[in-house]
């Protein structure tokens, strides 16, 4: 009986097992599509983030300088220049013009008088630190000279053609995020330019004058930014 007893038990335990059901399997849901035919994402699946680049500083500033001109011709020059300013904070390039008035000297039995006006391009070197820059520029400037001649007989060309090369650096202080002061030494070498001759009162050919092998000058003036 002992025997059979354990038998029916056994039986019935193995009964209850077979029928009792399987633990339910957490199912992945499965993506449907959409119209075009492409599978949804997934809910859970994190949105992608869009790539933001970072965007470049760059450079846009007028200046305008008033100068002093010297060596250019026998009595110093006075005027001014203007410039664009495009690039970035390391590179730059400044398109401009230039005007440049030099007092009339004697030359034999009269005086001349002169304006260079030419237009500039400069290439430059630019480093800032905090509120300051430093820079040097290399370039070239084209254009004319007016000459008003006095008390000649028989004046010379009233217009002549101009070219020179430059160098020049110049520090600019910031004074708020958009205007600075700056300030800057040059030279122009010149290429192309006027030869002034005349005669005299006993009709003798006065010294030839030519502007001068290297013209220095001194500028300062303001900066905008934008």
């Amino acid at each position: 009986m002992r025997w059979w007893t354990a038998s029916c038990l056994s039986l019935a335990l193995a009964c209850v097992v077979a029928s009792s059901p399987a633990p339910a399997q957490a199912s992945t849901p499965t993506p449907s599509p959409t119209p075009s035919g492409v599978a949804a994402p997934s809910p859970s699946a994190p949105a992608p983030q869009p790539q933001v680049r970072r965007k470049r500083d760059r450079v846009r500033a007028v200046e305008l300088q008033a100068l002093g001109m010297t060596q250019l011709l026998p009595r110093p020059g006075v005027g001014g220049d203007v410039a664009f300013v495009f690039g970035h904070p390391n590179f730059q390039a400044r398109l401009g013009a230039m005007v440049v008035g030099v007092p009339a000297f004697r030359l034999g039995v009269g005086e001349v008088a002169n304006a260079l006006q030419v237009g500039t391009l400069d290439l430059c070197a630019a480093k800032r630190v905090l509120h300051h820059q430093i820079r040097m520029c290399m370039g070239g400037q084209a254009g004319g000279m007016a000459h008003r001649w006095k008390g000649f007989e028989h004046p010379g060309r009233p217009m002549t053609v101009w070219a020179a090369g430059t160098l020049k650096g110049d520090y600019q202080v910031f004074i708020t995020k958009r205007l600075g002061i700056i300030g800057g030494v040059g030279m122009v070498i010149p290429v192309v330019g006027p030869t002034f001759g005349g005669l005299d009162a006993y009709g003798s050919r006065t010294p030839m004058v030519f502007p001068g092998p290297i013209a220095g000058f001194l500028s300062l003036g303001t900066s905008f930014r934008w």
